[in-house]
C-alpha cells in the first residue's frame, strides 16, 4: 500500500510554486496516486490565504488538492497533547492532525519548528520533501 503523507502548508505552496523540485514531486505522485495525501483544514487554509502573495492560480490548487484526504481542523483537549513540545504553538495543529491521520510521514520545510522534532516523534516520520522523495524513490 502506499504511504499516508501529511503534507505541511510550505510544502504543498512550494510545490505549486515551482514546476520542479521535491516538492512538486510529491504533489504530482499524490495527483497520480503514488502516495496518499492528507492534509488538515487548518493547513488547507493556510495555502488558500498564500496563493495570491505568490501568484499562484487556484486553479491549480484545486487540481491538486482534489486528491487529497481531508482532516478535520483539530480543537480543545485534543490540541493540548502535543503543546509542550513545539516552540510555536500555532503549529500544534500540525502535529495533532498528522496523528489523527495515522501518517506514516510528516512532510515539511519548516526547519524552525517542526523539523528539528524528527527525534522527539516515533510514531510517524518528520521529513523534508527532499528526504521523502529519496526514501520513496528505494
Amino acid at each position: 500500500m502506499s504511504p499516508l503523507v501529511f503534507f505541511n502548508a510550505s510544502v504543498i505552496l512550494a510545490g505549486l510554486k515551482s514546476s520542479t523540485g521535491a516538492s512538486r514531486k510529491l504533489l504530482e505522485w499524490a495527483a497520480q496516486g503514488k502516495i496518499r495525501a492528507v492534509v488538515s483544514e487548518v493547513v488547507l487554509d493556510e495555502v488558500w490565504r498564500n496563493l495570491r502573495k505568490l501568484d499562484i492560480s487556484e486553479a491549480l490548487l484545486k487540481k491538486i488538492v482534489i486528491s487529497f484526504r481531508i482532516e478535520k481542523a483539530p480543537a480543545g483537549k485534543e490540541l493540548k497533547r502535543f503543546k509542550k513540545l513545539l516552540v510555536d504553538p500555532d503549529d500544534v495543529h500540525i502535529l495533532t492532525s498528522a496523528k489523527r491521520a495515522d501518517a506514516d510521514f510528516l512532510v515539511t520545510l519548516d526547519k524552525k519548528h517542526i523539523l528539528v522534532l524528527q527525534r522527539k516523534i516515533q510514531w510517524t516520520k518528520i521529513v523534508s520533501p527532499g528526504e521523502l522523495f529519496k526514501t520513496l524513490l528505494r
